[in-house]
């Protein structure tokens, strides 16, 4: 069996300071971002198609060479173009495209199955005219009635989606759930090896981490992950608890490993420490949180 590598795909920058309570300035995210790479993260994502965060995303795309760089954007033309605009300077530009699959956020959207699935194939289309790396991520997967997830995960891929992001937004699914989901998708899409396998997990139940490795032993290959798990209420998955785990039990992960360099995780803890500050709707002591987490190692 050949070696593999999980790619880590880090959205401290973008899912981790969605409603936290935190802020950073855009000097210090681009502090952040590069010392990001020198921790070896192999996928960053920068901001999110709206207006606002156009100058951010902009002067984030020059900031670093290595790593792949992603704005997460809705299926509108218009969204998706600001993402390809703002990142139009990175060395490796790419974009992530989000559509509810389930009942419930279909439903929060106004939104048919049909609708979603013609939108979300256009959108893929268009942003694969324009760059390589195009995730598609299927927002509530596992609430999504699965014969429509299929349907429309075949259709993106067929688009010219280069990974699929299977996103447990509400934090509720057990680890024996997303795994079985997860083998039934990589499964389904054996007709492109190269397509790669990605999972958003919410920590909701305190299951982010343990969803994720299920997820890899089911053929997942990309862990969508924040420093110190950063989010709204600490919700998103841990990127050092995905890289201690795939170090310590690496007899349960045999010939995969992690590209980040334990060396440089202390150093990238402090700094995300120094440069949070709370925001005016702050409602939790997580910058003190933080801060006492900075100087940790994985």
């Amino acid at each position: 069996m050949k070696n593999e590598t999980i790619r880590i795909y880090d959205t401290s920058l973008r899912d981790g300071l969605r409603n936290s309570g935190i802020a950073i300035d855009l000097d210090d995210k681009v502090r952040f971002i590069r010392q990001l790479e020198r921790l070896g993260v192999s996928d960053i994502e920068v901001g999110f198609g709206g207006p606002s965060q156009v100058e951010a995303m902009t002067r984030l795309a020059g900031a670093v060479t290595a790593p792949v760089l992603y704005g997460l954007s809705r299926v509108n033309r218009r969204d998706v173009d600001r993402v390809l605009d703002s990142l139009a300077g990175a060395c490796h530009p790419g974009i992530n495209i989000f559509s509810p699959t389930s009942e419930a956020f279909l439903g929060h959207a106004d939104q048919t199955p049909a609708q979603a699935l013609k939108a979300s194939v256009k959108a893929v289309s268009h942003a694969k005219c324009r760059v390589e790396h195009v995730v598609f991520s299927a927002q509530d997967a596992p609430g999504a009635e699965r014969n429509f997830l299929h349907e429309l995960l075949d259709a993106v891929i067929a688009a010219g989606a280069t990974a699929i992001s299977v996103a447990d937004t509400t934090g509720q699914a057990l680890p024996r759930e997303f795994g079985r989901l997860c083998r039934e998708l990589r499964d389904a899409a054996q007709d492109w090896p190269d397509l790669i396998l990605s999972v958003h997990c919410h920590n909701g139940l305190g299951l982010a981490v343990a969803n994720s490795a299920a997820a890899i032993e089911n053929g997942a290959r990309q862990v969508e992950c924040t420093v110190n798990g950063m989010g709204e209420n600490g919700n998103n998955t841990s990127l050092q608890a995905v890289a201690r785990l795939l170090r310590r039990r690496a007899d349960a992960f045999p010939n995969l490993r992690c590209g980040l360099d334990p060396a440089a995780f202390a150093a990238t803890e402090q700094l995300l420490a120094e440069i949070v500050r709370p925001t005016d709707d702050a409602n939790s002591d997580v910058v003190d949180l933080l801060r006492r987490r900075g100087g940790g190692n994985a």
